[in-house]
Parts: structure tokens; sequence; C-alpha cells
């Protein structure tokens, strides 16, 4: 049996190249900063006052390329809606009140970018829907027979009568990505999340409360 010699010039099979290199899923990480904005009627407590809330995003996105401009996209994330109040008249019950609150949330949305090769700007529309996971408050509290102010720490335990567990609403999102490597890309986005879900259930006397939500994220994708 001969083996015949490989003649210099001969076309050589080497690896497959991806058909379309813009094309195929990707997951990664990300992580920012979350600004709180409570919506109540202003009717409510006239002489209290709410201020937003400084919290944290934290996402790992899944997203399918079909190409160079367009994309869908799902994340698993983790997100505090903070907010603090105050009352105007001190000697009130409750004269102030930070909130923490915790989400897991779900955001699913269409992306369209825009740019150069490896530069790009981008658009994110869609929705996301989640659930409440945890709450803690402090503040003071007037007590119920005399002038003292009696500071309190505690969790606020979830209740099934008027709590709404559920959290949805729209998302719009506006950022930059670079194709840092073949298989790698960092994005930097500032999003808006407006609540379509009251924080609490219809009981009688209850007052309407969403928590629309600022994020300013970084984050990387590796793409396979």
């Amino acid at each position: 049996m001969s083996v015949l010699p490989v003649m210099a010039g001969q076309p050589q099979d080497g690896p497959e190249k991806k058909e379309n290199p813009d094309k195929g899923w990707g997951i990664g990480i990300s992580a920012g900063y979350a600004y709180n904005m409570l919506s109540i009627p202003d009717a409510y407590d006239y002489d209290r006052h709410y201020s937003a809330g400084d919290g944290f995003y934290v996402a790992i996105p899944v997203k399918y390329n079909f190409n160079d401009w367009f994309a869908l996209s799902g994340e698993l994330a983790a997100v505090s809606k903070n907010y603090s109040s105050y009352r105007s008249m001190q000697m009130m019950a409750y004269p102030w009140e930070k909130v923490e609150n915790y989400y897991l949330s779900v955001p699913v949305y269409a992306q369209f970018s825009f740019g150069r090769k490896k530069l790009r700007g981008f658009v994110n529309a869609g929705i996301y829907a989640g659930a409440w996971l945890y709450s803690h408050r402090q503040g003071e509290s007037l007590g119920p027979f005399d002038s003292v102010l009696y500071p309190y720490d505690e969790v606020v335990p979830f209740d099934s009568r008027r709590d709404n567990r559920f959290d949805a609403g729209l998302l719009a999102g506006l950022g930059l990505k670079y194709r840092a490597a073949s298989c790698v890309e960092i994005f930097a986005e500032a999003r808006y999340m407006y609540a379509l879900t009251d924080m609490q259930k219809q009981y009688r006397g209850h007052i309407p409360r969403y928590s629309n939500t600022m994020v300013v994220q970084a984050g990387a994708v590796f793409m396979f």
C-alpha cells in the first residue's frame, strides 16, 4: 500500500467558520444601580412626602442574535425597589420611614442595534414580570400615650389580604455595546421600568402605589 505525498500548495481542510458570525446564542452577567420612584396619589397623607430610593440591579442575560441588528433577550434579575418618606408635621405617627423591597424579575425584550462592526448602539423594548421576595423597613413611631418617638427596624411580613406579590410592567432601554473579541461583547445600558401592577390589592380604602425604576447597568455577554 502506498501513501500519496501531500503536494505543496494543495488546499487543506481547516476549522469550519461560522456561516453568520452575528447569529447565535449568548449568555452573560450584568450589575448596576437602581433608582426607584414610588408613584402614589397626592391626596393621600397630605403632609407625607415620598422620596426615591437607591438600590441595586443584578442580572443574568440570555440572548439570541438573528443578525447584526436584531436580537431577542431575556434575563433573570434581582432588583431592589426602595423608597423613603417623611411627614412635614413631625409629631405625627411615623414621622419618617425607609423601606427596602427586593424582587425577582424576568425581563423579556427585543433589541435593535445600529452602528459599526465593533461599536454599536442599541434600543431595548419589552416587558417584565416578577415577584416580591422580601421587605424591610426602619424609622420612628410616636407612642400612643406620650410624645416620645420610638425607633423600629424590622422585616415587613407578607399580608395576603393586602399585599400584591406579583410585579409586572413595561421596559425601555438605550445603550452601547462593544465586541471586544469574536465571542465577547461588553455593554452599558440605561433602562426605565414602568410598573403596571399595584403594590397592593384592591381592599377597602386601599391607596394605589406603583414602583417605577430607572436602572443603569454594565455587563458582558459571551457568544457561542
